[in-house]
């Protein structure tokens, strides 16, 4: 049984993922939208399985158009700010942990402070406008890419650890 344990072990570290290790600090702040309103720090890229993790930070006063997520859950951790759905009785304020089912449609609004939340996210983002149709959609890739484009347009070196 001892030579089982073994190989298994053996295996289960030749497949093992490398540890990541990065200062928050060294990595920039990309605007989310045109209207620079927000900006995203990537924390990971996960390509397999299409989970995207990042800071989140929302300027002061703002609303975020009606969205939805499909295709995975969303959870978050508030660190900095007020922010709420409009038509909820709730909102997140620093330690607040969020958990959003697949599916949900709702638009957020920020108060006096500046947000900082972090979000953990798989799937799809879906925009709506105010007839309810579709208008736009961000997903892990279309969010890496904005990280690589401003990367690019900053002379800034990409970060490939948060990429795997």
């Amino acid at each position: 049984m001892k030579l089982i344990d073994e190989t298994v072990v053996k295996l289960a570290e030749a497949f093992q993922l490398p540890e990541r290790i990065f200062k928050i600090d060294d990595l920039p702040w990309v605007p989310f939208d045109k209207n620079h309103t927000c900006y995203f720090k990537p924390l990971r890229f996960d390509l397999s399985t299409g989970t995207w993790i990042y800071l989140f930070k929302i300027k002061s006063n703002q609303v975020l158009g009606k969205h939805r997520h499909t295709g995975g859950s969303v959870i978050g951790y508030n660190i900095q700010g007020k922010w709420r759905y409009e038509g909820r009785d709730w909102a997140a304020t620093p330690g607040t942990f969020i958990y959003e089912p697949p599916g949900d449609i709702h638009t957020l609004t920020t108060e006096v402070e500046e947000v900082l939340t972090l979000f953990i996210l798989g799937g799809a983002l879906q925009y709506f406008d105010d007839n309810d149709e579709i208008t736009g959609q961000d997903d892990i890739f279309t969010v890496l890419q904005k990280y690589k484009d401003f990367c690019a347009q900053n002379n800034i070196q990409e970060n490939h650890e948060l990429i795997y």
